[in-house]
Formats: C-alpha cells, structure tokens, sequence
C-alpha cells in the first residue's frame, strides 16, 4: 500500500505522461529520427519471424539454429559498452548511429547470400555489429526533449521501434511466402540506404558537458547499483524475448500447422501490444509504482509462455501473444529509464551501454541454451525456462533498491 500512495514520488515525470508528447521546437528533427528508427528496425528485423526456418532449409539442426540466433548477441555483449564509452568521451551520437545502420544492412545482405549455416552465423554477428548502436539511438532521440521528460522520449523511441518491429514481422512473413525466403533479406539492406538518407535531414543535440571524462568517472557510472540490478533483470526479459518470440515460438507455431504468413501475424501481434506497452508504460507506472508494474509485467510474460506448449489451435496462440507483448514493452521502457536515472546527459551513453551490453547477454544465452534444451527435452522444456526466468523478475522487483527510499 505504501508504494502505491507514493507514486507522484517516484514518477520520473510530473505532467500527464502524453500531453504534449513531441516538443514543439524540435518537431522536425525528432519526426526525421523517427523515421530513420523506423525503417533501421524493420531493417533489422523483417526476416526474424522466417529466420529460423530460412537457417533450417540450409540443413541446420536445432543446435545450428540456436547457435546462429545467438551469433545475433555476440557483438552487441562485447561492443555495446566501448560504445557508449566512446560516444560520451566523442561528445557525439550522429557518426555512431550511421556506422550501425550500415552494418545492419551488410549484414543482411550477408544472409541473403548466404548459403551454409556457417555463412548465416557471420552474416548473423554483422547484424549484431550494426545493433550494437541501439545504445545511442535512444539518447539521440532523447536530447530533444527537457531532461525530466526522458521517459515520455524513450516511451516515444521505444513505440516506433516496435511498431517498425510489426510492419517487418507482417510484412517478412507475407514477403517469405509469396516470393521466397531471401527477399525479405535484400530488401532489409535496401532500407539501411533510405534510413541513412533520413538520418542526413536530422539535427544533433550538441552534449552539455559538466563533468570532464575520465575512466574513474566511467567506472562510477557502470557499477552503479540500480543500473546493474536492471540490467540483470533485462538478462531474463531478453532471455525471455529472445527464446519465445524471436527464438522457438515460430518453431512451435510451424510444428501445429502455421502458414508463413500466420508466423508472421503471431509475431506481429506479439510486437503490436509490445508497441502498446511502451506507450502506456509511463501511465501505469505513474499509478501502480515502479515495484507493482515489474511484477505484474513480468507475471503476464511467464504465464504466456507457460501455456504454450499446452496450446494446438493457431489462433489460441496468437490470443496469448496480447498478455506477453504488454508485458515486455512495459518492462524494457522501465528498464531503459531507470538505467540512466539521475545520470548527466554525458554519462548517459556509458550506462546505457552497460544496460545494453547486460542485457545482450540474454539475446546470447536463451537461444544457445534453448536449442541444447529443445533438441534434448522437447520444445516444452524451452518455454518452461523461459517463463521461470520471467517470473525471476518479479521476485527481483522486491528488492530494497525498488523502495521509495532508495529509488528517490
């Protein structure tokens, strides 16, 4: 009851979340950047929903798909962080954020070409290359808008990003089907190109600088106690994620009779309440606290993927993506708010790539350890760990750190 009656406290913003959700003087850059996240995530993301089956039809077991899947992960562990170093120590964002859009679309070119699965598994880590930038995307965006309104900002971010997420998922699947499965590859390097155009009509933020870098000043920034316990807590979100939606569940849905274009509606319902989540986030948490949304987010994304493997009709299926892309699309904006809570704006990138790179660390552990899991246990198993690590968050969210005192 406490937490409840202290969420005016604990709200990073003051004003209803989205009454004014773009800045006026800044409308055409952030409408610009929009843009350019936009058509950079259907890049990345068109061809996931037929990507496992696209690496089994060039003779992959379930181990080789799992490995390729986590190859994704690889470079966005080890680089996501010497990023957000260097671009606080830079003082820019803008070079960062075009070098990741280029590397996204090599990469998928990579894997259109691609004909062995071990062709697919470098393709695969030049995408993740490319993502590795998502650690200064948000905080570009972000420096249009008043400090104290970063959470509307990176509601806002994370909202085109999973709509962009809907449109590729639909759009890969129905692509997949009726014009072969590497289209949706070619056409995904195609929008790196328009995405970089896009980014040419953006203005950069320049960083107010308080404090002067230092390696001591980084290392203060990434051992922050509330930055590592959500970025553990992100682990088991992405592991989540990672396994289900981008992983096992396209797998599953195929195994009881879904068309391509069906995988990709699953997924895009998935990623469309996802969107939904991540606008709202900042409402719910505003009234039910910081502590309640994590357990009642993470409750809904582990009952999802515990009621999988007991689901055989396709539309029950796609009923059960509503209560698990709520859940994520919650969580992770929290999440990337509270990263960065009470850093200065030249700090940010450092904690944010120590959130990211954490956090990949899910990408790379759920589908390696569900690929060994599945080919020995059955694709049960994998939904199973998978909810357990969702209901870890909640039991986590109960944590001192997340008490009025100790967030405020």
């Amino acid at each position: 009851m406490a937490e409840t009656s202290s969420k005016e406290s604990l709200s990073p913003i003051n004003e209803s979340p989205y009454s004014k959700l773009i800045p006026a003087s800044n409308r055409s850059p952030v409408f610009f950047f929009c843009i350019v996240n936009f058509l950079w995530w259907i890049g990345l993301y068109l061809y996931v929903p037929i990507l496992p089956i696209y690496i089994q039809a060039a003779g992959a077991s379930l181990n080789i798909v799992g490995a390729v899947l986590s190859a994704y992960a690889i470079p966005q562990v080890l680089l996501r962080i010497p990023i957000g170093i260097w671009s606080d120590r830079l003082g820019r964002r803008k070079p960062l954020v075009a070098i990741g859009i280029i590397f996204t679309s090599l990469g998928a070119l990579g894997l259109g070409l691609s004909a062995t699965p071990w062709l697919l598994f470098l393709s695969r880590m030049v995408t993740g290359i490319g993502a590795a930038a998502w650690v200064v995307f948000p905080l570009y965006f972000s420096a249009y808008y008043p400090a104290n309104d970063s959470g509307k900002a990176i509601g806002l971010i994370s909202f085109v990003r999973s709509v962009a997420l809907i449109a590729a998922t639909a759009g890969g699947g129905f692509m997949a089907e009726g014009f072969g499965l590497s289209k949706p590859f070619f056409l995904a390097a195609l929008l790196g190109v328009f995405a970089l155009f896009a980014l040419l009509l953006t203005k950069e933020s320049p960083i107010r600088r308080v404090l002067t870098p230092s390696w001591r000043t980084s290392l203060s920034v990434a051992t922050r106690p509330l930055l590592l316990t959500v970025s553990l807590m992100a682990i088991l979100l992405t592991f989540a994620v990672f396994t289900g939606v981008f992983g096992f569940i396209p797998i599953y849905a195929s195994e009881i009779g879904a068309s391509g274009s069906q995988l990709g509606l699953i997924t895009m319902i998935n990623l469309g309440f996802s969107a939904l989540g991540a606008l709202v986030a900042v409402w719910v948490w505003e009234r039910l606290g910081y502590r309640s949304t994590m357990v009642y987010s993470a409750l809904l994304i582990g009952g999802s993927l515990f009621a999988i493997p007991f689901i055989t009709a396709i539309p029950v299926l796609m009923a059960v993506q509503i209560g698990f892309g709520l859940g994520n699309g919650v969580l992770m904006t929290l999440f990337m708010v509270l990263s960065i809570r009470g850093l200065p704006q030249e700090q940010q990138a450092t904690a944010m790539g120590v959130f990211q790179a954490v956090y990949a660390i899910g990408m790379l552990a759920g589908p390696l350890t569900s690929g060994f899991l599945g080919s020995s246990l059955g694709l049960s198993a994998v939904f199973y760990l998978a909810a357990l690590a969702s209901l870890l968050i909640a039991v986590l969210a109960f944590l001192h750190i997340f008490s009025r005192r100790a967030i405020d």
